[in-house]
């Protein structure tokens, strides 16, 4: 397993405390299970195919196959695909479509602009807060001002959050700290 990013430190921490937390990995490179200590490998696939078309929306055709990782924690996940993106866009609608079933849902977004474009508008829908990780960059900076562009589109309040390299678990507890206080 890789260095644990900040969503899997945030949904475990979230879930310690009780709440019912749902994490979604909406990455096309999909290792939020590995962090959870569930290979992604492993995970079962969730792609286009649990969608079909509602009154201008989509809706699930089949409800995701959720893991439960403990207790308090459930995880939509995936297998690296032939179809990346495309599953990494599915994964997102689905959590979004379940989301209120949970207290927290934390979403995994992964940071490429591609990803950003294509899937940060559903992803969003039922947020209260998101949080913008940037390693102060000027490329991160670019991908940052798309998400947030998405966010005051969609009147989602989000906060700008320096990623500090080797302190994820500092990060984490700092997120932790304000999705509590909200």
């Amino acid at each position: 397993m890789g260095k644990t990013t900040i969503s899997a430190l945030l949904a475990r921490d979230l879930a310690s405390r009780g709440a019912l937390v749902l994490a979604v990995d909406c990455d096309p490179n999909p290792t939020l299970g590995d962090q959870l200590g569930v290979p992604s490998s492993s995970l079962p696939r969730f792609d286009g195919d649990g969608l079909r078309p509602a009154s201008g929306t989509l809706e699930l055709a089949k409800e995701p196959e959720l893991v439960d990782v403990d207790r308090h924690l459930r995880l939509l996940g995936g297998p690296p695909s032939d179809t990346p993106l495309s599953d990494a866009v599915a994964r997102g609608i689905a959590g979004v479509l379940i989301a209120d079933r949970f207290e927290h849902s934390v979403t995994d977004l992964g940071a490429g602009p591609e990803l950003a474009r294509v899937a940060v508008g559903g992803v969003l829908n039922p947020a209260d807060l998101c949080f913008v990780l940037t390693d102060g960059t000027r490329v991160a900076a670019l991908t940052a001002d798309r998400v947030e562009q998405a966010c005051r589109a969609r009147e989602v309040p989000f906060r700008r959050v320096l990623n500090k390299r080797g302190d994820a678990d500092g990060v984490a507890e700092e997120l932790a700290e304000i999705v509590r206080s909200s």
